[in-house]
């Protein structure tokens, strides 16, 4: 299958996220899972009102291969380590956003009333030790902060998952200004 819709509708949350300044540049990613053993995410490097739908990478949950093109983003072991650890989850945003990341550059939660978003312990970005860490608290969250990092959300759909990032990027907000 070329899933030639679902790399369209990676392409678009992309976007969102850079026109809602939840991402600068090409930091940032995006992915959609298609099934139970693979998952499609954005590529490496590449401006996304540059991406065309043939760089949207397909990874496998399974092994981590993918398949030939561009590179996925450096951050695909991340969202591999969230689809293995959460069935659940079928749709991930890693953001940039500016209120999130104090709260990432602090290390500290952001916890309120109306969201609860831990820290995940600081590792190099795109490791497999920061993959264990945000994946270990996944577990039982929807999305976490990552020290000196920024922030990942899951959900079961992008439209879901796009909407936690904006939350958690209002929110967090809220809390600085107070």
């Amino acid at each position: 299958m070329d899933y030639a819709d679902e790399r369209a509708e990676v392409i678009r949350y992309g976007q969102l996220l850079v026109q809602h300044r939840l991402i600068q540049a090409t930091w940032g990613n995006v992915s959609l899972r298609v099934d139970d053993d693979h998952f499609l995410i954005s590529p490496s490097g590449v401006d996304y009102f540059h991406t065309k739908p043939e760089d949207v990478v397909l990874v496998s949950v399974v092994d981590g291969s993918y398949e030939k093109g561009l590179h996925p983003s450096s951050e695909r072991r991340m969202h591999r380590a969230i689809y293995q650890n959460r069935p659940d989850i079928w749709a991930i945003v890693h953001t940039h956003s500016a209120n999130c990341a104090v709260f990432a550059a602090c290390h500290v939660d952001l916890r309120t009333d109306e969201v609860w978003y831990p820290c995940a312990p600081y590792a190099v970005s795109g490791s497999a030790a920061l993959a264990k860490n945000v994946s270990n608290v996944m577990r039982a969250f929807d999305g976490c902060l990552m020290a000196n990092h920024g922030f990942v959300t899951g959900a079961e759909t992008l439209e879901q998952a796009f909407a936690q990032a904006l939350e958690a990027e209002r929110v967090a907000g809220e809390v600085l200004e107070a």
